[in-house]
């Protein structure tokens, strides 16, 4: 039988290629060409204008900052971390370290036991 993996990210270009059956969590602008199995996140629109005034401010105020798409990270985490609730998968891959502890400290807070696959 075979395994069931999700592959979360943020920009699909720098995702690993795994197989072609997994299913790839992503933002709804982003285009997965080798795969049907995508389920796209969308923004609300307040969330973009708020993303994009803080993106203003760090740009302002905050000259060696690169923090950007703060507020749309962490709406895409908790949507993400959701989903991954309701669902189960044998393994998750996720597109850099960072999104990876977003994810897995909003899991650890619904949950007292996190399946290891969903940490790995």
């Amino acid at each position: 039988m075979p395994k069931k993996i999700a592959v979360v990210a943020m920009n699909t270009k720098k995702i690993p290629y795994v197989g072609g059956n997994e299913l790839i969590i992503t933002l709804d602008n982003q285009k997965v060409w080798y795969t049907a199995n995508t389920k796209q996140i969308r923004i609300p629109f307040f969330t973009n204008v708020l993303n994009s005034m803080m993106n203003n401010f760090f740009d302002t105020f905050m000259k060696r900052s690169n923090k950007h798409n703060v507020v749309k990270a962490n709406y895409f985490s908790k949507q993400v971390a959701r989903y991954l609730l309701k669902n189960n998968y044998d393994q998750v891959v996720f597109e850099n370290e960072q999104l990876r502890k977003n994810i897995s400290r909003r899991l650890e807070k619904k949950t007292a036991t996190v399946p290891e696959t969903l940490l790995a």
